[in-house]
């Protein structure tokens, strides 16, 4: 009787023989990496050499060793860092996480290490497949990419198809959108477009303020006062729902739920840009932590998704060769992409009482404790689940600076988000343990503690 022939579109790890070849090999790259580390003084010349090929310096002088476990990350000198801020929220399950790299041994040993959009292989079929069992109703397409900024550009080229004679975006204060030539003018960072060629396009409407009672009205306002001005020239309004580069702020559904409505009303698109967001807010998706699914017309992933994305409804589906590129993908970033997918639905990290919002939860009450014992250097608060961050003091440029140097040096890896204030920004682990987050909030008060006798600040 002739075999069953095995899916070729099913995980390859599925065949025990090739799991354990995979685990032999992690477990063999894993143990000699431990055992590795550089002397002092050429660990020094090898981030000099890094930021010499470069061109400027590295924002932490460190070099990873490829040898980390969960949240503590092992430098190429030996010594161990608590990485709270994961390539700015790229290692959903931290460092070594074996079953991520099984994965990826796989991945990259079949076939490819690429993929393109004219030969997708069945990691783009599976992480799409994947997208959209989240996506909600409305979005029923999925378009692969490589960064977060180029979703983001493939979203911007799908609005302005459907919509050609209007040329305007409107966008939050604070917004962050990447660092491309199109989305640097919709970032509402003035350096990070110094010297570029600006179109002068891009309308602004206020975030959310929870210290303004009228906050909600003054957005929806603003929003007005645009479509008055530019009667048919607005195609889209772009939507952080917790902004990221902008001080993890957030705001309640009903905000968001006023602005969407009026878009809708006035023939504008709802874009909901979560590159940051992704995974961690307690859903896949913050618009749908925040039941806004109705409202999406497009809607772009990136970071934890190890590549990224842009999702978008029937209507936004353009025309072949508007949206396309060589590389859908890493092949390796698509299988592992998937899978932490897969780990998020299987083990229980969704949902209102999921282990990423349990973990939203402890952060806060650290963050409460810690207030107790330091009231006048914790000062407000914002963020969502796995998103966390706070106003040190009074959030000067110069004292988060002074307190991110501190903890580096302490042994914690966080980064600063915001301006006027600034703020420290959390980006951990989903499954950041008990014992890794009691050692980071350690770290973060004996930091602050230097910094206070540095500064002769008040505790």
């Amino acid at each position: 009787m002739a075999k069953k022939s095995t899916n070729p579109l099913s995980p390859l790890l599925e065949s025990d023989a090739i799991r354990e070849a995979a685990r032999a090999l992690v477990n063999a790259v894993q143990e000699e990496a431990a055992g590795r580390s550089l002397s002092h003084k050429y660990y020094e010349k090898a981030i000099r050499d890094v930021e010499r090929l470069r061109g400027r310096e590295l924002f932490y002088p460190m070099l990873s060793a490829g040898a980390g476990t969960g949240a503590r990350l092992q430098l190429a000198d030996g010594t161990t860092k608590l990485d709270f801020i994961g390539a700015i929220g790229v290692y959903a399950f931290g460092h070594g996480d074996r079953d991520l790299l099984e994965n990826a041994v796989v991945a990259a040993a079949s076939d490819v290490l690429f993929q393109g959009h004219l030969m997708p292989g069945p990691e783009y079929l599976r992480i799409s497949k994947a997208l959209l069992r989240h996506a909600g109703p409305r979005l029923k397409h999925v378009w692969l990419s490589l960064s977060g900024a180029m979703a983001n550009e493939n979203a911007l080229k799908m609005i302005h198809h459907k919509k050609p004679s209007a040329d305007r975006m409107i966008v939050f204060d604070g917004a962050f959108h990447g660092r491309t030539l199109a989305m640097a003018e919709l970032t509402d960072r003035p350096a990070f477009r110094e010297g570029l060629p600006l179109r002068g396009n891009v309308l602004q409407v206020p975030f959310f303020d929870a210290e303004d009672e009228h906050s909600s009205e003054r957005s929806l306002a603003a929003l007005e006062t645009h479509l008055r001005r530019y009667p048919g020239q607005i195609a889209a309004m772009g939507f952080e729902l917790v902004q990221g580069e902008g001080g993890f702020n957030t705001a309640p559904r009903e905000f968001f739920v006023a602005l969407m409505e009026r878009c809708r009303t006035a023939g504008l698109a709802v874009w909901v840009d979560e590159v940051q967001t992704f995974a961690r807010t307690g859903e896949l998706f913050a618009f749908h932590t925040l039941q806004l699914d109705e409202y999406v017309d497009i809607a772009t992933v990136g970071k934890t998704l190890q590549g990224s994305a842009t999702l978008f409804s029937k209507e936004y589906n353009p025309k072949p060769g508007l949206v396309s590129g060589t590389f859908a993908g890493n092949t390796v970033g698509m299988a592992v992409g998937a899978r932490i997918i897969e780990r998020l639905e299987e083990d229980g990290y969704l949902g209102p009482e999921g282990r990423t919002a349990v973990l939203g939860g402890r952060i806060e009450r650290r963050f409460q404790s810690l207030a107790k014992r330091m009231p006048k250097a914790i000062g407000p608060r914002s963020g969502l689940g796995a998103m966390q961050a706070f106003v040190p003091w009074h959030g000067s440029r110069d004292i988060v600076n002074d307190v991110l140097r501190a903890c580096f040096e302490e042994g914690l890896i966080l980064l600063s988000a915001g301006d006027n204030p600034s703020k420290l920004r959390m980006l951990p682990p989903v499954n950041t343990t008990d014992e890794e987050l009691e050692a980071a909030f350690g770290i973060l008060e004996k930091a602050l503690c230097r910094v206070a006798e540095e500064r002769d600040l008040p505790c």
